[in-house]
């Protein structure tokens, strides 16, 4: 039986040559044998959620990376831009079409201001890649 590389095969072989790991080092991070590595790594197997958030975390990486649904690594947000996205999704959840920016604090209409204009500049970007 032939197998074929997959996108998740060959990003988590890249990863981990990326961070010098051994395919033995890179095993016991991940609680498994190297053997079940090595058959993620060639395609033979692939690993089921928990594992694949495992793997995501240990590279700081998205897990819609490692299976190829974008090719962004990750989204390079400060903690304090989590929490604020995390308070208008609150707000817009909350409020939804009726929402009123003008009873927001400057600093929560800010972040709203900023997450639309990040929002733009993705989907521009996107266009951008397809053209």
């Amino acid at each position: 039986m032939k197998y074929t590389k997959t996108p998740f095969a060959l990003k988590l072989k890249m990863l981990r040559l990326e961070r010098g790991k051994s395919q033995e080092s890179l095993a016991k991070e991940l609680d498994i044998s190297r053997s079940c590595l090595a058959n993620y790594e060639t395609g033979k197997r692939q690993p089921d959620n928990d594992m694949l958030v495992r793997i995501a975390d240990l590279f700081h990486v998205m897990t819609d990376y490692l299976v190829d649904r974008t090719e962004y690594r990750n989204l390079d947000f400060t903690m304090q831009e989590i929490k604020d996205f995390t308070n208008i999704k609150q707000i817009l959840n909350n409020h939804g079409p009726t929402l009123d920016l003008s009873v927001l604090q400057a600093e929560s209409r800010l972040a709203v201001i900023q997450y639309f204009e990040y929002i733009k500049a993705m989907v521009q970007q996107e266009k951008n890649n397809k053209s």
